[in-house]
């Protein structure tokens, strides 16, 4: 799901998917893929056996993929003959594959953890109401997302330069470049989501049953994505400095979303895989370290990238004074090496992707 964080915190990706006409486009795109899964599943659910949780995930991953392929070609507002004939076969397997397929799938598990843990409204027992939604909201989230990945795509063609590609390239090399910085968070989460789960699991005596456990696990998951991010996008401070709060309104709301949220989700998409995959009952200590860990873990070194990202972005958009920018003869020169890009209808000033911030900056 990383690349739903890029989309949203992410500044210029953002902006670009949040105009007024493009969220006016997507509602209208996100009611067909929906509707189509309600009515396949009253038309299929006692033809195929929806209530077995293999099946009802793979038809999920199904629906999906064919909605990320149609909600991308959208996005693009081009067809999807000449979108497979264009494009790069490694991007229309990863919206297939990545966005439609597996996204699809842990959406699936998302929606029967949350309806098992919160809410005992277990599918396993009350298969027909969790399976519907489990195919609903996924189709509905996949198109939303592929929509407006094809929307960034057309603006690329169309001659925006974008910092940061949704598509988990910038994340790679910064694992290949930056690893050193990275790797301390990614530890500290690993040990600190791990220990949690282990000692909640140990002392948790209130009501809840697995709900209390998590819910804490989360709590520590999303303190150490918020400290990785702030640590990423601030990479040349002191150590103290890059943890300064400008604004405790807008940290509480970063801390809730998107690191609480998405460490809820990570969490969940887990527990629903050891659950309804596994089908596993009763679940060890180390199962739930290993889960506690792998969240924040994962969270940890998310907000570190994403933090790293908007560094890159800052830096490239501010870092060519004004007095550059009016300048013909050096903006050409700097086009033609490929670190800005301009056009009639957008001048966004670009950098080359993966190029690591402190690279840019040397």
């Amino acid at each position: 799901m990383l690349h739903r964080l890029a989309l949203r915190v992410i500044p210029q990706l953002n902006a670009t998917v949040t105009e007024r006409d493009v969220r006016r486009r997507k509602r209208w795109v996100m009611l067909a893929p929906g509707f189509v899964a309600l009515v396949l599943y009253r038309l299929l659910k006692d033809v195929l056996p929806l209530s077995d949780p293999l099946t009802l995930l793979a038809f999920s991953g199904f629906l999906s993929t064919v909605a990320a392929y149609w909600a991308y070609a959208m996005g693009r507002a081009e067809s999807c003959d000449r979108i497979c004939r264009t494009d790069n076969p490694s991007r229309l397997f990863w919206v297939g594959g990545w966005i439609g397929f597996v996204y699809g799938v842990q959406l699936s598990l998302l929606v029967l953890a949350i309806l098992a843990l919160f809410v005992d409204y277990n599918f396993l027992v009350h298969p027909e109401g969790p399976a519907m939604m489990a195919l609903i909201i996924p189709c509905t989230s996949v198109t939303r997302d592929a929509f407006e990945i094809g929307h960034v795509v057309r603006m690329e063609a169309q001659g925006a330069r974008m910092v940061t590609f949704p598509d988990g390239g910038s994340l790679r090399e910064l694992l290949r470049r930056d690893f050193l910085h990275l790797a301390p968070w990614v530890g500290t989460g690993i040990v600190a989501g791990g220990a949690t789960a282990v000692l909640s699991r140990l002392g948790w005596t209130g009501n809840g049953g697995e709900a209390g456990p998590a819910i804490l696990v989360c709590i520590v998951a999303a303190f150490c994505a918020h400290g990785a991010f702030l640590s990423g996008k601030r990479p040349l401070d002191n150590f103290p400095d890059r943890f300064r709060i400008e604004s405790w309104l807008e940290a509480c709301r970063f801390w809730m979303w998107p690191c609480l949220t998405f460490a809820f989700t990570y969490y969940l998409v887990q527990f629903g895989l050891l659950a309804f995959v596994f089908r596993l009952e009763e679940a060890g200590l180390f199962v739930h370290l290993a889960v506690g860990g792998v969240t924040a873990g994962m969270m940890a070194g998310y907000g570190y990238f994403l933090g790293a990202r908007v560094f890159v972005e800052t830096q490239t958009q501010g870092g060519i004074s004004e007095g550059l920018k009016r300048c013909p003869f050096v903006m050409e020169i700097l086009a033609k090496t490929g670190w800005v890009t301009s056009g009639p209808q957008t001048n966004p000033v670009g950098v080359r992707q993966g190029e690591s911030s402190r690279e840019m900056l040397s």
